[in-house]
């Protein structure tokens, strides 16, 4: 492990403590059976606390060698899941991931699933194919994921609405149920805005 965190220099102690309470905090993702740890699904049921940033625009290479980028996605929600074949709670985490995906197929979006330090496109792809991955892989290093995106540990997850904006983050392994909920809330507080702007337009709940 502290061969994958030498790139952080001097004056980022923190987020070399940070790294390593997520990689250890995540280990136990199978713990309580298939909707996971209650450490990382407390509070689950509670209305979301929704950031609002902008998602940086970068060009990342997906796993079939092409060019990426979140824009690539405009109008959709999507998962942005910074990850690495490596990484014990990423690798716990992915069935989730693949049920979340199915869901959010559903709804017009998609995880994305970046994976940091983690080989060759062939590699990803391999690995991809024997864990039954259902969603797009790209390929990032460790300075874009932490430098520009915030990766404090891994698995780091993204909430990205339909307009880019991020609107939640998450440090270590979730459970579907998590992600789910949140999903749900964002679809329903997109819903009720669009509302607001347009008096004459009922809700489906209505």
């Amino acid at each position: 492990m502290s061969r994958r965190l030498a790139f952080v220099g001097g004056g980022a102690a923190v987020v070399v403590v940070a790294v390593a309470l997520g990689y250890r905090v995540g280990s136990d993702l199978g713990d309580g059976g298939p909707d996971g740890p209650r450490a990382w699904t407390a509070g689950w049921d509670a209305a979301p606390v929704w950031l609002e940033i902008q998602a940086p625009d970068v060009e990342f290479r997906d796993a079939a060698g092409g060019v990426a980028r979140l824009t690539d996605y405009a109008g959709q929600i999507v998962l942005l899941n910074f990850w690495g074949t490596w990484c014990p709670p990423c690798l716990a985490e992915i069935p989730h991931l693949i049920e979340v995906q199915e869901v959010l197929a559903d709804l017009g979006g998609t995880i994305v699933g970046p994976a940091v330090g983690s080989g060759s496109p062939e590699e990803v792809l391999r690995f991809a194919g024997e864990h039954g991955i259902n969603y797009p892989l790209w390929l990032s290093d460790y300075e874009t994921a932490v430098g520009r995106f915030g990766a404090a540990g891994y698995p780091f997850t993204l909430l990205i609405d339909r307009k880019g904006i991020i609107r939640k983050q998450y440090l270590g392994p979730q459970t579907a149920r998590t992600l789910l909920h949140d999903i749900e809330a964002l679809v329903a507080s997109r819903s009720e805005s669009e509302n607001e702007s347009d008096p004459g337009k009922v809700s489906p709940s209505s």
